[in-house]
């Protein structure tokens, strides 16, 4: 069965959640700005100026939250339904077709709008775009569960339009008649897969023309289509193993070779772009706390393909890789991002357009222990053998699904207990700055800064700062990410500036990224 199970029960759940205890259905939002913002955008696909088309997964997450915070409104369900399909092709499709069933025939009373000309206007705008989609040459391979709950579906609209709606209602019977006799016809008479690829493969040879790129803009709507192609292949491929190299690989590289330049901001570093809606981001950290992390991967994969610089979403995804214990997935994310923000620098303390940072202080943190790891020259083969061996960096390795589960008290017990198998004064640094890392990893940059104070106190003491500069380059890059993190009092603002000059002196190539 290839349709989403998951992606219909989630869509009917939204249907059977009232609005608030007082009232299922919740008020008549027609004239609110969410209404509003949700008519424009999707105004876009009509307009006769220029190539803009609506952004779906806008307007999937700003229907949903109307739907299931604000009002049960059939034109919001209408709207979901058809961006689903856009997002998430047909099982997308099944599940918005499912919502509105479900509201058609348990609440049809309650629900908005009250005018059942209004109700038709709105079934009337989805009904010739069913024809078309279901008009193509849909493959029914694999997908005949799918299609078949479908005809249910649109069978069970029919008939409550035509009990409620009477002339009135738009039809669906042609559709039906079309998606039934295909069905039918498809069980009869499915060709063996060997004639299949045939078939395939002469109607490719026969048909594909390729593209003519010419200028900047035929090349941007090329990317753009090959982005659009391959977010089903990647979820395809994530849904068969959620940690599937090739889906994390390919998904990354389409979304981010679109950016080429830093964001437009204004001097508090705002800029205009969005991140998710925040009920997403609770519903992404339920989610996660409850263990659900290969669906949830699915998911955010999908937010970060409209929001590139949602850089907390992308901590999330690690996290998750890592709860999957999919090491190389991880070190595949951090490459990649590494390699983004070398080509970008500047870019991590950029903001949205609310004022939300694209990195929260917990993977800015991240971003300094595990992301930055990749911009290092390489070392020589016997300090990277020694590296490898550091038992406080695979004691901090292994102490983060601890952090993650039982908390940042716990995490800290399990590293001090490392910690006191240290011998000598170097060993015992070094667990002190795995516990200020641990520090910075659990977004405690107050408590992470007083530690890494001590430490830089006791590298400018020793003199070791002069002998091992690579250690004193590490501290003071956590150092000046706590400062940067924390509330800018004048006293973190001295200490911040006087990191950047002792670091400019070090190592200028580590400023500079």
């Amino acid at each position: 069965m290839v349709y989403s199970d998951r992606l219909s029960d989630y869509y009917l759940e939204l249907a059977q959640a009232p609005n608030s205890k007082a009232s299922f259905a919740g008020a008549d939002m027609r004239f609110s700005t969410e209404y509003e913002a949700l008519e424009v955008e999707l105004g876009k696909s009509n307009s006769m100026h220029g190539n803009s088309q609506p952004d779906w997964q806008w307007v999937v997450e700003k229907s949903e939250a109307l739907l299931r915070h604000k009002s049960k409104d059939l034109r919001v369900a209408v709207w979901l339904t058809w961006a689903l399909h856009q997002r998430e092709s047909f099982p997308g499709l099944l599940a918005g077709l499912g919502l509105l069933r479900y509201l058609c025939e348990h609440h049809w009373a309650v629900v908005y709008p009250g005018k059942l000309r209004t109700r038709s206007a709105a079934f009337g705008w989805l009904v010739p775009r069913l024809e078309q989609v279901l008009a193509q040459n849909l493959s029914f391979k694999d997908q005949r569960p799918l299609f078949h709950c479908m005809l249910e579906h649109l069978a069970r609209l029919d008939e409550l339009w035509a009990e409620h709606l009477a002339d009135e209602a738009p039809l669906l019977l042609p559709i039906r008649r079309q998606l039934s006799d295909r069905l039918q016809q498809s069980g009869e008479s499915d060709p063996p897969p060997g004639v299949i690829a045939q078939i395939k493969q002469v109607a490719t040879q026969l048909l594909a023309t390729e593209p003519v790129v010419d200028s900047e803009k035929d090349a941007h709507k090329l990317l753009r289509t090959l982005q659009e192609s391959a977010r089903p292949l990647c979820a395809w491929w994530q849904r068969q193993n959620a940690t599937d190299l090739r889906a994390l690989r390919l998904g990354r590289t389409l979304t981010w070779l679109t950016i080429t330049s830093l964001p437009d901001c204004d001097a508090e570093q705002v800029t205009p772009l969005r991140g998710p809606a925040p009920d997403k981001l609770k519903r992404y950290q339920e989610r996660f706390a409850q263990g659900q992390h290969a669906d949830l991967l699915l998911e955010l994969e999908a937010s970060l393909a409209c929001a590139p610089f949602w850089f907390d979403g992308l901590y999330r995804v690690w996290e998750c890789l890592q709860a999957l214990q999919a090491d190389l997935a991880m070190t595949e994310l951090e490459v990649h991002f590494a390699l983004l923000l070398q080509r970008l620098p500047g870019l991590v303390p950029l903001r949205f357009h609310d004022g939300t940072p694209f990195a929260d202080p917990v993977t800015r943190g991240w971003i300094n222990t595990q992301v930055a790891r990749h911009f290092q020259a390489p070392v020589s083969p016997r300090s990277a053998l020694d590296a490898q061996a550091a038992p406080w960096d695979t004691a901090l390795h292994e102490v983060m699904p601890v952090l993650r589960k039982d908390g940042f008290k716990a995490a800290v017990r399990s590293l001090k207990q490392g910690m006191q198998t240290a011998t000598g004064d170097r060993a015992r640094f070094h667990w002190r700055l795995g516990l200020a890392r641990l520090s910075v990893l659990a977004g405690k940059q107050d408590l992470a800064k007083v530690q890494l104070d001590h430490l830089d106190q006791e590298l400018q003491q020793s003199g070791l700062q002069r002998w091992e500069p690579e250690l004193a380059v590490e501290v003071l890059q956590l150092l000046y990410g706590c400062c940067d993190a924390l509330p800018q009092s004048h006293s973190v603002r001295e200490r911040k500036e006087e990191v950047h000059r002792r670091l400019c002196h070090f190592d200028l190539e580590a400023v500079l990224e």
